[in-house]
């Protein structure tokens, strides 16, 4: 095409070529295989028409709530009859109703603590009464249930006001609000470290990272996932650096992460995510038809490593399978490899080769990065309400807060008592 163009017209030509190679570029944020749901801009699915009725679909199991605990019982019976008063005998039947109500909310309880000073008259000593005066203004139960307002609720600061306000009579200001969340945070830092030593001491990592604006700046989120915790940390870098201060230099577990070349500089002890990659096969296959037998073929793949973790054989008889499927892999890349649409994906293959099948040898590790990307979702949805970070101030409370409620909530404890004991 380009012998076509005339002199005149080339460096027109050429501008125009760039420009629309520069859009393209742009136009991959939303039409690429990794693009959320909220970014696509595909013609939405038609709706299924609906039964109209309410409750679980057919075949799944019903769901019913659990009887409280009776707090108070209300009886009413009549001792005659109230057409020809009669006297009745006892009932031959009692109708029971149950009633579940918030009991009605009162003022903020305000205690002053008065201590008793004294001097000594032989020693001249000062002498302060012992008492358990608290050495703040707002008690624990207050301070929690305000941080959990604005990090499990998900409430802006002039929403968490106006919840304490509106239920408590309570005035505070945002920045009353905020000085309380940074308080509990500094609360808080002790059991942090404590869950980054713990992930240090990890046999199973899951890693992930995206992008947090922080004034303005493009930040990253990070988080480690391991068996009993969730770590989140904000930085400024998406190096290894990050990896390896999470992580330390002599991390021996294993990395279950996605193609990012950062863990690959860390660590050789990874297992890919096969979700990204069945993910960028699907779009292929949507795109291309003629890409539809290599995705049938990743597809067989996936189900056979799910058939071995439910069915183990020997380790053994684990090691020879991971080598013939490695094998498939590989010659499945190679052939991608020849036709110019597949190319970039056959060589992402390629590059992993190593790190697709550690889940068949390593049955504790999942062949999916899911736990880390689904502990990242919740901080992606208040990013979007808040937009992003002021200062790092603000980025290290979230991301103490942050982790500790979502590693409580993976512990199955409960938040506003777990989170008093600490503040």
């Amino acid at each position: 095409m380009e012998k076509e163009v005339c002199e005149k017209c080339r460096p027109l030509f050429e501008e125009l070529l760039k420009k629309i190679c520069e859009l393209e570029k742009r136009l991959l944020a939303y039409e690429n295989a990794h693009t959320p749901p909220s970014l696509q801009k595909k013609k939405k699915r038609i709706p299924r028409i609906s039964s109209g009725k309410l409750g679980a679909q057919k075949g799944h199991l019903k769901y019913e709530r659990q009887e409280p605990e009776i707090t108070e019982t209300k009886k009413y019976s009549t001792e005659f009859c109230p057409h020809c008063s009669c006297k009745l005998n006892g009932p031959e039947k009692i109708f029971r109703f149950i009633e579940e109500e918030l009991p009605t909310l009162k003022s903020i309880k305000v205690v002053e603590h008065l201590i008793d000073c004294f001097t000594c008259k032989n020693c001249g000593r000062k002498i302060v009464s012992k008492n358990n005066a608290p050495s703040e203004r707002f008690g624990p139960n207050l301070k929690s249930h305000i941080t959990l307002l604005k990090h499990d609720d998900r409430l802006p600061l002039r929403k968490v006001a106006g919840t304490l306000n509106r239920n408590y009579n309570l005035k505070l200001t945002h920045v009353g609000i905020m000085k309380i969340i940074i308080q509990v945070a500094k609360k808080l830092n002790e059991p942090y470290y404590e869950i980054i030593k713990q992930t240090r001491s990890s046999r199973v990592v899951y890693v992930d990272e995206t992008g947090y604006k922080l004034d303005g700046e493009k930040w990253w989120l990070w988080t480690f996932v391991t068996e009993n915790c969730v770590l989140f940390v904000i930085r400024k870098s998406r190096s290894k650096d990050v990896v390896e201060e999470i992580l330390g230099k002599k991390f021996e577990g294993i990395i279950s992460c996605d193609g990012w070349k950062t863990y690959t500089n860390f660590s050789d002890n990874l297992q890919r995510c096969w979700a990204h990659l069945l993910r960028e096969s699907h779009h292929l296959k949507d795109n291309y038809n003629e890409f539809e037998k290599f995705h049938k073929i990743l597809c067989e793949l996936f189900e056979r490593i799910v058939e071995i973790r439910l069915k183990p054989p020997s380790e053994e008889k684990r090691r020879e399978l991971a080598e013939k499927m490695k094998l498939i892999l590989l010659g499945t890349a190679k052939r991608m490899s020849k036709h110019a649409h597949f190319e970039k994906f056959a060589g992402k293959i390629e590059n992993g080769m190593d790190y697709w099948f550690t889940c068949v040898m390593h049955l504790e590790v999942e062949p999916t990065n899911n736990f880390a990307e689904q502990a990242l979702r919740e901080l992606i949805v208040q990013r979007k309400i808040m937009g992003g970070l002021r200062s790092e101030k603000g980025a290290e409370t979230l991301e103490v807060i942050s982790t500790m409620i979502a590693t409580w909530k993976k512990q199955s404890k409960p938040l506003l008592e777990t989170m008093k004991i600490y503040v």
